[in-house]
């Protein structure tokens, strides 16, 4: 069986007793350092490797014009705050009920709440592909250039698909993930992004379907990903522990994910939003196809870059809920220090890294030399967005500060719009 990562009992004891200024406190977060490192590399490697998949589709579709990359950048806006962004944040309860569960060693009720969380992803999914049915009208009706609604709105509805598979992908990733189990997800990531980007040039490039091509290979690519995570988790001896069923608490499992899950969804759309809309307001900018496109390249680049330290985050929420369930409260707070630490180590190289390379970066999304030059501007913005945006990321991975966040954002959201 997989080592979970948790500290046994014996390298624990006196927690209670720590203090930060003694030798002790600076052995002890040393230690819980490597635990967290340990965990959040491959985690973090696991949600690029997942985020990957639109970024390629984006890519291709962005070198067959100004045109397409707008529209798929408006669409990929628009479904990120009203689909995936949703479906992200109502799992996101998953990782204090899994983790808390695991924790305390009541392994039953793992697959309990995974699989109550699925069946009630599916009803939000239904409805949300109704609106994305109608996304190209919609857009036009808030001003949106024509043409670029009209291709958003086929790429979106060939999201759909893909939609339906978050509802069993993310569940079943944090089903995993609060386990320690993050090598299996690693190795279903990678293979699923070397599936995606053959299917993706084929579909684009081979079959002409263009856009809609991208579309399509991202959610055939989501579907493969859930097909060998599900085979793992029913075949594998890792979880004959955690993958029962039981029936009679199915009611009661939702109820809890629903009051954890809302919340977290509730917080995730306003975070996601924040971003997205900027992409759609540039739709109504005099130059459409170059602010769409050029906006689009950041934020991709943003969201890309952010996926690392909400990896870190995700480690530090495990092994913050695997704690408190174990009932080691002193622990669980210097995982919250080992994520900090963490971010800003991450943080600082990527943002070298990006201004370093600013002159030539946006050749990766574009042939145009105006959006490389626009997007050349832009980037030391970008550099101070991958600090802020990581301490944000890094700190969500903590109820309490999550919380604290969640309310942040509402209030400057009702203070924008006059409440």
């Amino acid at each position: 069986m997989e080592d979970p990562l948790l500290l046994g009992d014996d390298q624990v004891t006196n927690t209670g007793s720590l203090k930060p200024s003694t030798p002790t406190w600076r052995k002890s977060f040393t230690a819980e350092l490597k635990n967290v490192s340990l965990m959040a590399a491959p985690m973090s490697t696991v949600t690029v490797a997942q985020y990957l998949l639109p970024v390629i589709s984006v890519m291709v579709a962005g070198h067959r014009g100004e045109l397409q990359l707008s529209g798929v950048a408006l669409a990929t806006a628009f479904t990120n705050v009203s689909g995936f962004s949703i479906m992200y944040g109502l799992v996101g309860a998953l990782e204090t009920l899994c983790g808390q569960a695991y924790g305390a060693k009541q392994y039953t009720k793992l697959g309990t709440y995974t699989y109550s969380a699925i069946v009630s992803n599916v009803p939000f999914c239904l409805l949300i592909s109704i609106l994305w049915f109608y996304m190209d009208k919609l857009l036009v009706s808030i001003g949106q250039d024509p043409d670029i609604s009209r291709v958003a709105g086929s790429y979106a509805v060939c999201l759909i698909p893909a939609l339906f598979s978050q509802a069993v992908q993310q569940p079943l990733t944090r089903f995993l993930q609060t386990q320690g189990l993050v090598l299996p997800l690693l190795y279903c990531a990678v293979t699923t992004l070397l599936f995606h980007i053959p299917v993706c040039l084929v579909l684009v490039y081979k079959f002409g379907l263009g856009s809609n091509g991208a579309a399509l290979a991202i959610s055939l690519s989501y579907w493969f990903n859930v097909l060998i995570l599900a085979l793992y988790v029913r075949f594998s001896s890792s979880c004959v522990e955690t993958r029962g069923f039981v029936s009679d608490d199915f009611v009661s499992s939702a109820k809890q994910f629903f009051q954890y899950g809302i919340p977290s969804a509730a917080m995730a759309c306003i975070e996601w939003s924040l971003f997205e809309f900027l992409v759609l307001s540039s739709g109504l900018l005099p130059n459409p196809k170059l602010e769409t496109s050029v906006l689009s390249i950041c934020l991709t680049t943003g969201s890309l870059h952010y996926v690392i330290p909400m990896g870190i985050g995700a480690a530090g929420s495990t092994r913050i809920s695997n704690e408190l369930g174990a009932g080691n409260p002193e622990v669980a707070r210097l995982a919250v220090f080992a994520g900090i630490f963490l971010w800003f180590l991450e943080a600082t190289i990527c943002s070298t890294l990006l201004f370093t390379c600013r002159n030539i970066f946006g050749y990766a999304f574009s042939n145009s030399k105006e959006v490389v030059d626009y997007v050349t501007e832009l980037s030391p913005l970008l550099c101070l967005s991958f600090m802020v945006d990581g301490f944000s990321a890094v700190l969500g991975g903590n109820k309490k500060f999550k919380n604290f966040i969640y309310h942040i954002r509402l209030k400057i959201c009702f203070t924008c719009f006059g409440f």
